[in-house]
């Protein structure tokens, strides 16, 4: 076993590092630090700042685009972790797009639902209780059984695999850390509510957790599927074509869809117009109000899920 410490909540500035870091007893054995961009070289800075020995690339999208104005200078901030570190200590995500572009496509630290590394993962099972799925490589064997939501979790869960066979873990120690994996406060994280399901994932604020959740939604058994967002913050000049985009998966995924009225409102119903959606649409002029009453808005059998709760006033 290990002993692990890892940077609270948002805690990914340099600010809040040297605080975390302030609080450490020197007995730990790990230490993860969450690293936040907001302007490029901000990655670079704090790698400086933590010296990471190991590194993975989570993702790259649109979020905090109107402050860094394109999408290369996002990408090649995301990358400065990489430059810092050897290449057989970074893992990628190998379904975020973006990360791809910048990636060699034999890199054997590309993780996906398919595996990392050497590992093949089979057997793939999703629903309100969690993931679980089966990795493999060579004799060893891990069964694993996770409380994190959708199949989009496989890759992570399986790079956080490879790292703890790389540390020295057993099969069965690996197990054990997995079935303690749970959902973060507001992301995903499943509670019951008048004989439906409530999904809160309104933290999610950027377009691949909310194309995760939406998969997540169209996979999971429900009598409606039930699905409510305002839309998404700091798009830059690409906000018209991902919330039309958005738009367009919703109506694959969702029986009823709920839009907090907004700038973007109008992008994501035509989305929904264009993709052909033919349940419920609702246009909520009070977020609070609604959100106050949802159990009078649910019925038995329902999932609803709830994706980032940012309004326009956002600063």
């Amino acid at each position: 076993a290990k002993s692990v410490a890892i940077t609270p909540g948002n805690m990914n500035t340099p600010l809040g590092i040297s605080r975390f870091v302030s609080k450490l007893t020197g007995e730990e054995d790990i230490l993860i630090f969450e690293l936040g961009e907001y302007y490029p070289k901000d990655i670079e800075k704090l790698c400086r700042l933590v010296k990471p020995q190991m590194g993975i690339i989570t993702g790259i999208n649109e979020a905090h685009l109107s402050k860094f104005k394109t999408l290369d200078r996002t990408i090649g901030t995301i990358f400065e972790l990489a430059d810092a570190l050897p290449e057989d200590m970074v893992y990628k995500n190998g379904d975020s797009p973006l990360v791809r572009t910048r990636t060699s496509p034999d890199d054997p630290l590309i993780y996906t639902e398919d595996g990392v590394n050497g590992w093949v993962v089979s057997d793939i099972a999703t629903g309100l209780e969690g993931t679980t799925f089966t990795a493999k490589r060579g004799h060893i064997t891990v069964h694993a059984k996770s409380g994190l939501l959708g199949r989009h979790q496989v890759g992570p869960l399986v790079a956080c695999i490879d790292i703890a066979d790389r540390l020295g873990l057993t099969p069965h120690q690996i197990e054990q850390g997995m079935a303690t994996t749970g959902p973060f406060e507001h992301r995903l994280q499943p509670r019951p509510l008048a004989g439906a399901w409530v999904v809160d994932d309104t933290y999610n604020g950027n377009s691949d957790g909310i194309r995760a959740g939406l998969n997540w939604l169209a996979e999971v058994p429900a009598k409606r599927r039930v699905y409510v967002t305002p839309g998404l913050v700091e798009q830059g000049s690409k906000s018209q074509m991902i919330h039309e985009a958005i738009g367009r998966h919703i109506a694959e995924s969702a029986d009823v869809v709920v839009l907090m009225k907004n700038s973007v409102t109008p992008y994501i119903a035509a989305g929904l117009k264009e993709a052909g959606f033919k349940g419920e649409l609702k246009i909520v002029a009070d977020p609070v109000q609604f959100y106050s009453n949802l159990e009078q808005f649910v019925a038995a059998g329902d999932v609803v899920l709830l994706q980032n709760d940012w309004t326009d006033n956002f600063h």
